[in-house]
């Protein structure tokens, strides 16, 4: 269960009483809350008596237990969308409707997933080798020599994600849409197209927008668990808003 600090308060001492507290040295605690918050103080948890010190600091203290973090398997995975009215309805991949009304919206966000792929290249050339020539009389001057190495290769898109109330989260990625029920507003490429959803997404809600996890450092700062690192930012920011921070 690991724990972060969503809020810091504005007095001068603040960080120096919460170093005693945690038992941290303030360089250390400052480190681990530099950049956008939330973020993770203690990433394997810490005891209860220290949480509650920091929460009576005036800290906002956030649990999170990745193991609980949720993913794209829980979500609705949009495959089209459309704007009915007040209302955004999408299809996923089976072509079930699902339909979302401003009042249902919990929050909107919006980030980049990076894909990170390998695999095993090999590949051959022929080498001079004099041991080979000297051996063979002169009639072998080369022989075959094999490399493998490891290719990385990395792929980014695009996402926005509807969270609401009482139903599953929706999810949609700039290149698996369908923009053609935007009609007259659909644009020549799929990341202005998801400009335009994105837009229209925060008329219907927009007290409840926020997009901290495309600022630069707030996911690469998370320590590694065995949630996804997006979507346990998504959490994070979730948890972080129903706090009231």
């Amino acid at each position: 269960m690991l724990v972060a600090i969503s809020r810091i308060p504005e007095r001068a001492d603040a960080r120096a009483l919460a170093a005693k507290a945690t038992g941290l040295a303030l360089a250390d605690l400052n480190r681990r809350l530099a950049g956008t918050l939330p973020r993770v103080l203690f990433p394997g948890g810490a005891d209860p008596a220290v949480v509650d010190q920091l929460e009576a600091l005036g800290f906002g203290v956030l649990t999170c237990d990745p193991a609980a973090v949720t993913g794209d398997d829980e979500r609705v995975v949009a495959r089209r969308i459309e704007f009915a009215g007040p209302a955004l309805v999408v299809a996923d991949g089976k072509g079930q409707t699902h339909r979302c009304g401003p009042a249902e919206i919990a929050l909107l966000q919006r980030g980049i997933r990076v894909a990170t792929a390998q695999e095993k290249v090999t590949t051959s050339e022929r080498k001079l080798d004099f041991g080979r020539a000297v051996l063979s009389g002169g009639l072998m001057l080369t022989k075959k020599v094999q490399q493998t190495t490891v290719k990385t290769t990395e792929s980014a898109e695009p996402f926005l994600l509807v969270q609401r109330r009482n139903d599953p989260d929706v999810i949609l990625y700039e290149r698996r849409l369908d923009y053609r029920p935007l009609g007259a507003e659909m644009q020549p490429a799929s990341r202005a197209n998801l400009e335009v959803v994105w837009n229209k997404l925060k008329a219907m809600a927009p007290d409840r927008v926020d997009d901290r996890i495309t600022r630069p450092g707030f996911v690469n700062g998370l320590p590694m668990t065995s949630a996804d690192p997006i979507d346990l930012a998504l959490m994070l920011v979730s948890l972080a808003r129903l706090s009231g921070a």
